[in-house]
């Protein structure tokens, strides 16, 4: 199933905070917390974005499964 744009924004943006969370810990650039901080919103947007995509995948999941129920009571009448 192809993401849509917003779960693709949200797993670009987490993919960016993780990395730059990263750099901050690792280079010391500023203190831990700040890095700590945008690792955990970075994980965060990226579970965001995945829960969305579970969420839509189960809609159009049972959306196929009535039409398809439809399609076969419409079958066995004709």
């Amino acid at each position: 199933m192809k993401p849509i744009r917003f779960e693709t924004l949200l797993y670009t943006v987490g993919a960016l905070l993780v990395i730059a969370g990263a750099v901050v810990r690792i280079g010391h650039l500023s203190s831990a917390a700040t890095g700590f901080t945008l690792l955990i919103g970075g994980f965060l947007l990226g579970s965001v974005g995945q829960l969305l995509t579970f969420r839509r995948t189960r809609q159009l999941q049972a959306r196929n499964r009535e039409l398809e129920a439809k399609l076969a009571n419409s079958q066995r009448k004709s």
